[in-house]
């Protein structure tokens, strides 16, 4: 599979609002299931590309000027580029292209707002659930970056998409709320109230600009997906607004999002204890051939032939449990075989062991040729 990672803030209308003030500027999606004292790349993800297609300009801003929280994303993608996993491309050149097709698609998104609203609204708290998780984990490493907590909060204000004049900042700094539980989140907060008053006409312009921002780069995103003809991947938060696209076209997803989806699955869900941290185990796993079971296995998925839940794992457990005890037997029955050669000349215990290994390796080959998978995985090394 070939797919692009999305870079954030790529459109010209959120390039003069970003540049300066967002720690995601041109920056890809990271995982937003996993944090650790940096962002993490979604190795689930990775592990499904034969080849992912990244902006020129986001690699370069990536390796020499990204926020140090992306620390472990920007090794990892230099890793997988140096092993030719990564091609670049430059974003910008075919969005230039197709600025008037661009331009066309967000007006016809932005005649009827109220389409829009179930969608921010479910972007928003996506967004909110993984800043509280950030926050969190990251609570130490911002003692050590004077700078962090304000360039961390700003950023994360609608996705580091802030209002852009005052008659927008001055319509969500006034808006209150009374569900306690947004209280404490300033995204949560003026959304929810941007959402509940959206019948006045002011309201109504904050959240076409603040619609504006986000659908720009959800056309863009189509657009270079539709030019460089393969999937995307994105920020989860973004994918209600994909899913409300694609319902006018009898879609119900992104091209990739199953396999995605999928692929996550497997590892949080079905087999954590298999779940790839690192990016050499990644690339470990990249080059070897046995990819392609693992893959193939993810496409199962999707065609609903198998379903990654708990069940699924304590089923392959017995079943490769059931294999090991017929490739232990086999091998007793080859060893008893083969006893007759020992008895040979000079060559006896040579050829005996040289014909038992080679018979053995064959029959081991056949009955693991359908877990093929599970063996690259559990065999990989533990990162401590």
């Amino acid at each position: 599979m070939k797919l692009i990672f999305t870079s954030f803030g790529v459109t010209q209308e959120l390039e003069h609002s970003l540049k300066d003030v967002s720690l995601f500027y041109r920056m890809p999606p990271v995982s937003m299931r996993t944090i650790n004292n940096t962002f993490l790349p979604d190795y689930a993800v990775l592990l499904l590309c034969e080849k992912i297609i990244l902006d020129e300009s986001s690699f370069t801003t990536l390796q020499e000027k990204s926020h140090w929280s992306y620390t472990v994303v920007a090794k990892a993608l230099k890793s997988l580029y140096a092993e030719g996993f990564i091609e670049l491309v430059d974003f910008n050149r075919i969005l230039r292209h197709n600025q008037a097709l661009l331009q066309r698609m967000l007006e016809h998104d932005l005649k009827i707002l109220d389409q829009w609203i179930v969608p921010l609204k479910q972007s928003v708290d996506i967004w909110y659930d993984f800043t509280r998780r950030a926050f969190v984990l990251m609570k130490e490493e911002r003692m050590y970056h004077n700078h962090f907590l304000h360039s961390f909060e700003s950023a994360f204000v609608y996705h580091g998409v802030e209002p852009t004049d005052e008659e927008l900042e001055e319509a969500l700094s006034h808006l209150s709320l009374t569900d306690a539980t947004h209280r404490e989140d300033p995204v949560a907060h003026s959304t929810s109230h941007l959402l509940s008053k959206r019948t006045k006409a002011e309201y109504r312009d904050a959240l076409r600009k603040i619609l504006h921002s986000y659908l720009s780069h959800v056309n863009a995103n189509i657009v270079l997906s539709n030019e460089l003809g393969t999937g995307f991947h994105d920020w989860e938060d973004f994918l209600p607004f994909y899913r409300q696209k694609f319902l006018f076209v009898g879609r119900e997803d992104l091209e990739a999002q199953q396999h995605i989806e999928a692929a996550q699955r497997l590892f949080e869900v079905s087999f954590p204890e298999f779940a790839i941290t690192d990016t050499a185990t990644l690339i470990k796993v990249l080059h070897d051939r046995r990819v392609a079971d693992l893959r193939q296995l993810v496409q199962d998925a999707v065609e609903g032939k198998v379903v990654f839940d708990k069940e699924f794992a304590r089923s392959v457990f017995k079943e490769v449990l059931g294999v090991e005890e017929k490739i232990a037997m086999y091998r007793r029955i080859i060893s008893y075989l083969t006893m007759p050669l020992g008895f040979l000349p000079w060559v006896g215990t040579f050829a005996q062991k040289a014909t038992e290994e080679t018979i053995g390796t064959l029959v081991e080959k056949k009955f693991r040729q359908k877990y093929r998978w599970f063996y690259l995985l559990s065999n990989l090394p533990k990162t401590p």
